[in-house]
């Protein structure tokens, strides 16, 4: 759940960090309307978000649908009753007031053109709206077989079901009853073919493909091509959805058609074998993903293998690693489609399937297999380099044991970039000139693109500005060039931190504000991407000295760098903002926090932050005796240090100028990660 809406909301994931704790921050600062659909086969995890968020963000409301209320504290419940339905002996006129028979004459005339609700057919209406208790999707059921059946013979199947229902379980709510009824009318009706092909699609966690459907349900009596057909039938009798965007139609069942579709397949006991046979399809279907990514554009690559596949990624991944699945598909499945995590964002629960795969590597697993595992672990942790490196330094290991050149330098550069975070810059370069000597070999633009930005990373923290430019320089035409827009807009923020860092700041200022408009107007603009960026600009311009227009830019881009897990690194920039504010004290305390997060991170600062922490210890040692800015500091490096950083957002009060009297002076307010309890805070509010 917490993931589902966390794809809903845009929210950006760290690599191990509770998601829950960043939907939170998220909500908490906006008056936000959430609406939960169909909670009644998730209701327990329902339950527990609704009531974490709404404890966490008084400003949200939410909204379920559920079959029955999900009975936390502040609960409102709605009852939701059908469509009106018209007395029994209404006139023509009344009828078309009822909402029953306005759904059901508008679909009629989807599948008949002409048909007008006389007064000849209205007491068949009327009744066919009242045994169907105006629910709507009964309504639908029924208007979708009007081209065979009149409505009178609807209404004749009609009663044959209900009596049978009604007389089964009565602790079942009415609206249950009337809804099997319906479905099991409507699935009697269908051809077996039909009723295999619905039952079988009930596999399908989410929405699904044309390919996919055929490649799944068919089997040596229904081929592929009567597949085609045959969900042209059900979508026709409305039992099947069909998406039309813009780029091929998507299909789906509606959640109740598909739990009713469910249970068909488990009396036919199929549902292993078509568990299996999903596992399989999407093993095929992802078996290039991974080498697309080095090759093709962007756009393309997520076109081929888009988001909306991943509720059928994690339902075959489950089912393989359970008593009744097949581990090496899910060992294969886990590798081919880890790339699609790292494109949507899922960090975290990437990597938990990726961890999955490895514990379940035997000996006999092919080690291509445990090279990519090992590899794209690396990947969705590599903002915790400590964890990544091992990864990467196993999956090195496995690529020279099977002697794949592309694999080997795709870790190496990967690799060269987390040991440069982690300071140890002779062996990123080590690593890197290796990967440099096998590009030599490849013909993959991209992947030399990321060659060079990563040298260029490893050279900016070296502070050699003059070797780090060009590489940047290159590395964006080579994104280009690759249809990867995304890593050239990355690029570019890398150039101006180069001028930045060369105190070429009103260079680094435009630079950062070019960006800053190119990502807004980029159909590939990320939270992750937006925030550096804004931080970035926010830090040049407090470096500057131009504290509204910093603040402005750090309004905003903190809160998406407290998504992404990655505010630690503008930490010393925010803090000096603090100091030249006048809040010494406040400053000093952050300061300390700041040298632990960069400690306990084992990174290394850039020139630019060492640069903005010296002129922050300096400011500090003026304005602050000795022993109170040790003894502040000191409270900082020692807050409470098991708590995420995004649970630690506060709002911080930051006045121009001095220190005045409360109300005396203009306040702002500025969301800072403050290590200390809020009560600390009572005599800067006002």
């Amino acid at each position: 759940m917490p993931t589902a809406l966390a794809q809903a909301l845009g929210v950006q994931e760290r690599a191990g960090k509770p998601l829950i704790n960043a939907l939170c921050a998220h909500l908490r600062r906006l008056q936000a309307l959430l609406i939960l659909d169909n909670c009644e086969h998730l209701l327990a995890a329902c339950a527990n978000l609704v009531d974490t968020l709404l404890k966490a963000a008084a400003q949200t409301t939410i909204i379920t649908t559920s079959r029955e209320p999900i009975r936390i504290s502040g609960e409102q419940v709605y009852p939701l009753p059908p469509l009106s339905v018209p007395e029994p002996d209404a006139s023509v006129a009344a009828l078309q007031r009822s909402e029953a028979v306005q759904l059901l004459v508008a679909r009629l005339r989807q599948q008949l053109p002409d048909f007008e609700l006389t007064a000849d057919r209205a007491p068949a209406v009327v009744e066919l709206c009242i045994r169907l208790d105006g629910i709507p999707l009964a309504l639908e059921l029924a208007a979708a077989r009007a081209r065979s059946l009149s409505i009178e013979q609807i209404n004749a199947q009609l009663g044959n079901r209900f009596r049978v229902l009604t007389s089964g379980s009565r602790g079942a709510l009415p609206r249950q009853q009337t809804l099997r009824a319906t479905l099991d009318w409507s699935y009697d009706l269908l051809g077996e073919d039909e009723r295999v092909v619905l039952r079988r699609l009930a596999v399908f966690a989410g929405s699904f493909t044309l390919d996919a459907a055929c490649a799944v349900t068919s089997d040596a009596d229904i081929d592929a091509f009567a597949v085609i057909d045959l969900l042209s039938q059900l979508v026709a009798r409305s039992l099947v959805i069909a998406d039309m965007p813009a780029k091929g139609t998507r299909y789906r069942l509606l959640e109740t058609t598909r739990a009713y579709a469910q249970e068909k397949l488990d009396e036919a006991g199929e549902a292993d074998v078509m568990a299996r046979k999903l596992a399989e399809h999407l093993c095929e279907a992802f078996a290039n993903a991974p080498q697309h990514y080095l090759q093709l554009p962007d756009a393309k690559w997520r076109e081929i293998y888009p988001s909306a596949d991943i509720p059928q990624l994690r339902a075959a991944l489950d089912w393989s690693f359970t008593a009744n699945g097949d581990t090496a598909v899910g060992i294969r499945l886990a590798g081919a489609s880890s790339p699609l995590w790292v494109a949507s964002g899922l960090f975290t629960e990437g990597a938990r399937r990726v961890e999955m795969a490895l514990a379940h590597v035997q000996a006999h697993t092919h080690a291509a297999d445990q090279a990519l595992l090992w590899r794209q672990l690396g990947r969705l942790v590599d903002e915790t380099p400590v964890r990544a490196r091992p990864a990467f330094e196993r999956a090195v290991e496995l690529y020279r044991l099977i002697g794949d050149p592309v694999g080997l330098a795709y870790t190496l550069i990967q690799l060269g970039r987390v040991l440069a975070r982690l300071g140890k810059s002779a062996a990123g370069e080590a690593v890197l000139d290796e990967a440099n000597s096998l590009l030599g070999q490849i013909e993959l633009p991209w992947l030399r693109g990321l060659y060079l930005f990563n040298r260029a990373f490893l050279e900016n923290l070296r502070g050699d500005f003059a070797v780090a430019r060009p590489h940047y320089e290159q590395s964006q035409e080579l994104f280009r060039q690759a249809g990867d827009e995304y890593s050239a807009l990355a690029a570019q923020g890398n150039l101006g931190n180069i001028s930045w860092a060369l105190r070429d700041t009103d260079a680094a200022k435009q630079s950062f504000i070019r960006q800053v408009a190119a990502i807004r107007a980029s159909p590939m603009k990320t939270k992750r991407l937006l925030g550096w960026s804004l931080g970035s600009l926010a830090g040049v311009l407090i470096e500057r000295g131009e504290l509204d227009e910093g603040l402005t830019a750090g309004r905003e881009g903190l809160p998406l760098l407290l998504e992404d897990g990655d505010a630690w690194i503008f930490f010393d920039l925010f803090t000096l903002r603090l100091a030249l504010a006048g809040r010494a004290c406040d400053a000093a305390r952050l300061a300390g926090y700041s040298d632990y997060t960069w400690t306990s991170q084992e990174a290394r600062r850039h020139p630019i932050e060492e640069r903005t922490r010296e002129r922050l210890r300096s400011m500090l040692q003026q304005k602050l005796a000795t022993d109170d800015l040790e003894r502040l500091s000191r409270r900082g490096r020692e807050a409470d240090r098991g708590r995420s950083v995004r649970t630690r957002a506060r709002k911080l009060n930051v006045s121009h100028g001095h220190a005045s009297p409360a109300g005396c002076v203009r306040r702002e307010m500025f969301m800072l990660p403050l290590p200390y309890p809020a009560t600390e805070l009572k005599s800067t509010r006002p």
